[in-house]
Formats: C-alpha cells, sequence, structure tokens
C-alpha cells in the first residue's frame, strides 16, 4: 500500500495524497443528475436572460485608455460572471447610449438585440462613472451606480451590482486570491491583475487560506524554524500563530475566526486540531493511530463541521468530523488516490483532486448530500481547489503549460482561464 510521509515536505510540495478502496457507486463521467444541476447555476450562452452591455462613453476629456481599460474590464467580468447570457455587440443600436435620457427601448428588445437588460454609462473622469440597468421589457430603471477608482476597479464595482441585482449574491470581480510563488505568499484579483506579494518571512510559507470574509489569512510558516500557522490581517500584521516544534499543516479559517489544521504535535502521526483564532488552545479532534489525516477544510456556511483526508485501515478517504469531534464519518469510497477537499460556500459541494482510480489528477465535485461526483477538468495534472465567494467558481493549481500556474473556472468546469504568469500553487479565494 502507498503511504503517506509524515514530513510537511512531501506532503505539502509533493501533494501525496491517499489511496482509497474501490466501490463501484458510480462512474464521474455519467452523472447526468449532478451535471442537470449545476447547469441550473450556470447560465450557459444561449440560455437565461440576455443582458445587452453598451460600451461606456466619455464625459470628460484624457481619459480614453481609462475607457478601454473599463469597457473591456466590464465585459469579461460580466461573461465570466454567468448570471446572463451577453448579447454581441455587432447586433447593438448604432445610437450611443451614455445616459436614461438616449435610451429607445424598442431598439432593445426587438430583433437583433432581444435583451431583457441593458447596462450602460460614460466615464466622467480618469477615476469617476456613473452607471446604470435597464429593465428594457418592463421599461424600469434598475439601478443608478456611482464610481470611483481606475478604470478596472470601477468596471469591477459595477459588475459586481450588477450580479447582485440580478441574483441577490455577491458578485467576484473585486475579489483576490492567494497564491504560493518563491517560497512566499501573493495576493492577486481575480482576473490575474495586480499580482502584490503578502509575506516577507524570507523563509518556506505554505497552504495560504481565508476566513470565510476575507479579513485574515491563515498559513503555514517556517519562520520560527519549524512549520506553524501564521494568522495576518489584510493589513499584513500577524494576529496569532501556533508554537509547535512538530510538522502542521493546511489551516482553515471558520467563520467565527477558529483555525483548523493537521499537525503531528502529540506524536508521530498526523491528526486534525482544532484552535483559538490567535493559535491557541489547540485541541485534538482526531485520534487515530498508525494513521494519517491532513487537508482539513471548513463547512463555511454552518462552521461546524469539518471535511478531511484520513488514510485510517489501510484506505484514505474523504471524512466528515463535527467540530467538537464527534460524528466521523466517510463522504466518500472511490478507488484511486484523493486529496485536498474543498466545501463551497453555501455548504452543498466538496471540490477535492483526484486521480479517478489510476489516471492523472483532476478536480472533481462531489454533492454532499447524494454523494454523486463529477469530473471538471481534463488538460495536464490539476490540483488543489479553492471556492469562490459565490460558490459559482473554483480556482486550482495546474501543470498544463508545464509550470504550475493558478487557474479558474465555473463549477461546470467551462471557461477554465490562466490567472497566473509567473508561476503559482495552493490557491486561495476571498472577497
Amino acid at each position: 500500500m502507498y503511504k503517506l510521509s509524515l514530513c510537511l515536505i512531501l506532503v505539502v510540495l509533493a501533494a501525496i495524497p491517499a489511496v482509497v478502496t474501490t466501490r463501484a457507486q458510480q462512474n464521474p463521467e455519467t452523472q447526468d443528475d449532478l451535471r442537470k444541476q449545476i447547469g441550473t447555476i450556470i447560465v450557459a450562452p444561449g440560455s437565461g436572460p440576455t443582458l445587452a452591455v453598451a460600451d461606456f462613453q466619455l464625459r470628460a476629456a484624457g481619459v480614453d485608455k481609462a475607457l478601454e481599460t473599463f469597457n473591456e474590464t466590464l465585459w469579461n467580468d460580466l461573461k465570466y460572471a454567468a448570471v446572463a447570457n451577453l448579447a454581441g455587440k455587432s447586433l447593438y443600436p448604432k445610437t450611443l447610449l451614455a445616459d436614461p435620457a438616449t435610451l429607445r427601448y424598442d431598439e432593445w428588445v426587438n430583433e437583433p438585440v432581444k435583451a431583457d437588460y441593458v447596462a450602460f454609462g460614460s466615464l466622467t473622469g480618469a477615476e469617476d462613472a456613473q452607471g446604470f440597468l435597464f429593465d428594457v421589457k418592463t421599461q424600469q430603471q434598475l439601478l443608478t451606480a456611482r464610481l470611483s477608482g481606475n478604470g478596472r476597479e470601477m468596471a469591477h464595482q459595477f459588475a459586481d451590482q450588477i450580479v447582485k441585482l440580478l441574483t441577490g449574491q455577491d458578485g467576484i470581480a473585486s475579489s483576490k486570491m492567494a497564491y504560493v510563488n518563491n517560497r512566499e505568499v501573493f495576493l492577486v484579483d481575480y482576473d490575474g491583475y495586480g499580482s502584490r506579494q503578502f509575506t516577507r518571512d524570507n523563509s518556506i510559507a505554505l497552504f495560504p487560506s481565508f476566513s470565510p470574509d476575507g479579513k485574515r489569512l491563515a498559513y503555514v510558516s517556517y519562520r520560527s524554524g519549524y512549520p506553524n500557522v501564521v494568522i495576518r490581517g489584510e493589513d499584513g500584521l500577524i494576529l496569532g500563530s501556533t508554537q509547535f516544534r512538530a510538522t502542521t499543516s493546511s489551516p482553515t479559517v471558520a467563520p467565527d475566526g477558529r483555525i483548523a489544521f493537521a499537525s503531528s504535535k502529540d506524536g508521530d502521526s498526523m491528526e486534525i486540531y482544532v484552535a483559538n483564532s490567535d493559535g491557541s488552545g489547540a485541541r485534538r479532534l482526531t485520534r487515530t493511530r498508525k494513521a494519517v489525516n491532513i487537508s482539513p477544510r471548513w463547512n463555511p456556511r454552518t462552521g461546524q463541521e469539518i471535511a478531511f483526508i484520513s488514510d485510517r485501515g489501510g484506505a484514505p478517504r474523504i471524512y466528515l468530523i463535527g467540530a467538537d469531534g464527534t460524528n466521523e464519518r466517510p463522504l466518500l469510497t472511490l478507488g484511486g488516490q484523493m486529496d485536498s477537499p474543498a466545501w463551497s460556500p453555501d455548504g452543498r459541494f466538496i471540490a477535492f483532486t483526484w486521480d479517478g482510480g489510476g489516471g492523472a489528477f483532476n478536480i472533481y465535485l462531489a454533492d454532499v448530500a447524494t454523494r454523486q461526483v463529477v469530473r471538471l477538468t481534463r488538460e495536464g495534472r490539476n490540483e488543489s481547489p479553492a471556492w469562490a465567494p459565490d460558490s459559482r467558481h473554483l480556482a486550482f493549481q495546474s501543470n498544463r503549460t508545464g509550470r504550475w500556474q493558478i487557474w479558474s473556472m465555473h463549477l461546470d468546469g467551462s471557461d477554465q482561464r490562466q490567472v497566473t504568469r509567473t508561476g503559482g500553487k495552493t490557491p486561495g479565494w476571498a472577497r
């Protein structure tokens, strides 16, 4: 049997997963029920309501570059949001649309546009804009937005407001990701722009994981000489850390700030622990002799349950356990090597890495209630899934270009986009 190493470097950098027993329970390639359910969450091209996104117009001189950036970014944000079918701009009327007074409803409702909604507006300065959203079928104004910032920031703001109005859920255009590159943690905008270094430990940083509100980031650092969990605020200041002389990995932050992680602090085996928000008061949840328990992830919706990987009994599986250490049970019993369970913010799905029973490692999605599984990636090796705050998108690391980079995709596996260009591993995603 393949044995997991207790050495953190091997567990983390080599991403050694667990071997799982085979059970003839399902074929992830043919889980049509789950695929249909996912299809109701993501609006595919040609389906759902139709949104026309007219280019914003200039109301100030010398801001042509900001306008170009704004229009390109807004289109990309709304396309990736997948909450409406975007009407092609080649179908739009020739009339320039900058404010409600110039809106002619029939031009947008009728052929060839056939829109349900129209978004438009103008830049009144390099860092000021006004946007509008209309329901052109009912001729109702739904949104007036005052925007500020650079072209990209204003576009992200407007896109998120449109998504919020149409779905009732927060958008992700203004969200950020964390990832590891060159032994430090970096932050980057969700679309790959604005990469900046977050930690300067001059050591080894691993496993960045945001709190659900995005205001805290936990990761493993060797800055003390041992791998310990470090918690930092948005400003980078350290809010707490563990102080173990042992192997520690995979921190995850609960909605109330508690930290779960894997550690060998009480012996040779890796076990799951929960600590206070500053890393103090660690309490052991699992107690399995000669077994490896790693990769814990909170249920962000409840904050009362944790998914993790265990090889107890020689058959590693994704397990679930209560935050108080009770109700421990296996979730999936699939043959092959599994790793990195990640719970969606709405608590409905768990994404994970799996070799499908002997093939290449890819990202799969499991419905927690039905335990149905579908495959999301196919090209190259794909690992370490992380959920966007909207439960509709995923980030992951992939070597499909010949080097590990951060990618993102819709939760049905469509529209896979490269986020980083200079390398990246183990992403986290936050508001």
